[in-house]
This record gives C-alpha cells, sequence and structure tokens, in this order.
C-alpha cells in the first residue's frame, strides 16, 4: 500500500517517470523490470514528436535490454524502435541496468523530471539480481553528477541481511527504515477515519474488541476493517457483534493467505523449530532456549533449520543469538493450529 502511494502521487505530480514491481522467488526480476518500464516509456513516447526527439535514444537503449531480458515479450511504440549498439546489449544484468538507469536518469534530467523504480518484497529476488541492482545504485551513486533516480525497496525485516548477502556494502548503500506495529492510536485512526467518511460510527466496545484483536498489526488491520464494513447488521453502526464477526472473518482469511501458505512450506524439522518459537508469544527467542524446548543438544543441531527459515523469510534474527518471526501474528497461529 505504501509504495502504491508513492508510485500514485509521483504519477499525479506529473514530474517523475515511476514504476512499481513485485519480485518474486523463483521469477525475473530484470523482466518484471522491463515490462513495468515499457508501460511508462510507451506514455512518454505518445504526446509529439518533440518529445519523442528527446526519449529516441532512451527507447534504443532500453530496447537493448529488453531484448536480452525478455526477447518474447511484444514492445511496441506506435512507431519503429532499433536497439542501441554496445549499450545495455551485453546480458550481464549488473552492467546492463547500470546502462539503462544512467541513459534513464538522463533523460528523465533533460525533461526536468525524476525516475522512481519501487520494488514490493524486495527479499524474494534472485542473488543474482540483487547484487546487479546494488552494484549499479552504487556505481551511480558514486558519479560526479548523480542522475534523478530514487529507488525504493520494501520487504520483510530480513531484508537488510538478504541485500548484505548479495553484495558485501549493501549495508551501508541503502537507509533502512523499520515499520513497526500500529499503536492503538493508529489503529483507531485505521478503522474509524474511513467509516466515519461514510458516515458509519463504530462505538467504543466494537473499537476495543478490535484493537486487541489486531494486536498493531497492519495487514491484519486492513483484512478487519474491510470485513467488519461487511458484516456490519445496520448501515451507519458497527457494534461489538459486527466486529467479532468481522475479525473471525479476518483472521479466516489471513490463516488461509499468509499464515498457512508459511507453515505448508516449511519442513517438519523447521515447524518443530517454529512452535518452540511460538512459546515466546511473537517476542524474539533465546536460540538457548529453543535447544532446550526442541531437546537438542547442541545449538549447532538448529543451525540447518534456522538458516533455510531465514532465506525463506520465514524468520530473522534480531540480535545476536535471537531469531522472531517475521510476520506478526505467526506465534498466534501456531499456538492456535498446531499447540493448542
Amino acid at each position: 500500500m505504501l509504495l502504491n502511494e508513492f508510485v500514485r502521487n509521483a504519477h499525479d505530480s506529473r514530474s517523475w517517470i515511476a514504476i512499481k514491481v513485485e519480485a518474486v522467488a523463483g521469477g525475473s526480476l530484470q523482466r518484471a523490470l522491463a515490462q513495468a518500464l515499457y508501460l511508462e516509456l510507451r506514455k512518454l513516447a505518445g504526446p509529439g514528436d518533440q518529445v519523442r526527439e528527446r526519449v529516441t535514444r532512451l527507447l534504443r537503449v532500453f530496447r537493448s535490454f529488453q531484448m536480452k531480458v525478455d526477447p518474447n515479450g511484444t514492445y511496441s511504440f506506435g512507431f519503429e524502435i532499433d536497439a542501441m549498439p554496445g549499450r545495455a546489449d551485453t546480458g550481464d544484468f549488473e552492467r546492463d541496468i547500470l546502462d539503462l538507469f544512467e541513459e534513464l536518469g538522463e533523460t528523465a534530467r533533460e525533461l526536468g523530471m525524476g525516475v522512481m523504480v519501487a520494488v514490493d518484497e524486495l527479499q524474494d529476488a534472485s542473488r543474482t539480481d540483487l547484487n546487479g541492482l546494488n552494484v549499479a545504485l552504487h556505481t551511480l551513486g558514486q558519479a560526479p553528477r548523480p542522475v534523478p533516480i530514487l529507488f525504493i525497496g520494501t520487504g520483510l525485516p530480513s531484508l537488510p541481511s538478504v541485500l548484505a548477502d548479495a553484495t558485501s556494502y549493501a549495508e551501508r548503500l541503502y537507509d533502512y527504515r523499520s515499520l513497526g506495529l500500529l499503536s492503538d492510536s493508529e489503529t483507531t485512526a485505521a478503522l474509524v477515519r474511513p467509516a466515519e467518511a461514510r458516515n458509519v460510527q463504530w462505538n467504543d466496545q466494537a473499537l476495543e474488541i478490535a484493537r486487541e484483536a489486531i494486536g498493531g498489526y497492519p495487514y491484519f488491520a486492513q483484512a478487519c476493517g474491510k470485513h467488519v464494513w461487511e458484516a456490519r447488521a445496520i448501515a451507519d453502526r458497527i457494534d461489538e457483534d459486527d466486529a467479532r464477526v468481522g475479525i473471525q472473518l479476518a483472521r479466516d482469511e489471513v490463516d488461509r493467505g499468509l499464515y498457512q501458505s508459511r507453515w505448508d512450506r516449511a519442513t517438519p524439522a523447521q515447524r518443530e523449530m517454529m512452535k518452540a518459537m511460538a512459546l515466546d508469544g511473537g517476542e524474539p527467542s533465546a536460540i538457548q532456549e529453543l535447544v532446550a524446548r526442541t531437546g537438542k543438544a547442541r545449538t549447532s543441531d538448529l543451525s540447518v533449520s534456522r538458516n533455510e527459515l531465514i532465506k525463506n523469510g520465514h524468520i530473522f534474527a534480531p540480535d545476536r543469538g535471537y531469531v522472531a518471526f517475521t510476520v506478526p501474528g505467526m506465534a498466534d497461529f501456531i499456538t492456535r493450529k498446531y499447540l493448542d
């Protein structure tokens, strides 16, 4: 949602070339970038001959890039565009994305614009794609006159370590901002303001029930807001019964769509470790305590499960000797489904 808002504001200002993609495990970030950028460049090249002349070189460099990363894609601008030999055509993502970003940034500067590249679920991109992206952005930032490109990536709490694993200096390359749980007042605002805008009122008891169930988790707040809204029995009021019905429907949706899929992807050994972690109620778990709970002899006996769970984005290491779930509410789900 936050990335969507960034890109929407950028488009509304008419002073940005802005794209948003989602990294998918096993997918190609390169291809996703090419497809999203094509749509933006097609709009940019459309207004008239004057603008088209100023972006022709960029379109040719883009053509070189897309022919390497997505040769089967359909990229028509309504006029003939030949690839630019020697630019973004090596097949090496690190070099080609640098060429493309340089050309994109220079063209945007000539047009008095900026470039925004937003990638959601960045931790799911391949190590090769992440390394290429890191190196290209680092090189652009070191230029005497950096081009006006803003890169925004979002992901799980494990993202900083994933980026650093792909490229050692990534921890210094990015400005990391952590988005934590909502406060009670923020949760209240998220539920109440959209309803009040449509002349619907929450009563105090319903709000208290919803806040307690949500526990500050933004995604669950969204799901609860949606289902409580649809469950209300009286058009202009939300009461306790509406809240309870909506919360249960939201919990079922999030269980199926988020928690259960994570649990199903885990191995038996990984599930054993996650069940031991769930006993801490969502707080970070000490590895030494998990060793005792799982009946292991040494911390190294949990190393494989720990490393695989971190790699798969299920858990992260908030501090040395500790692990925690990346997704709020996972401990509650495991407790309800597999420990009760």
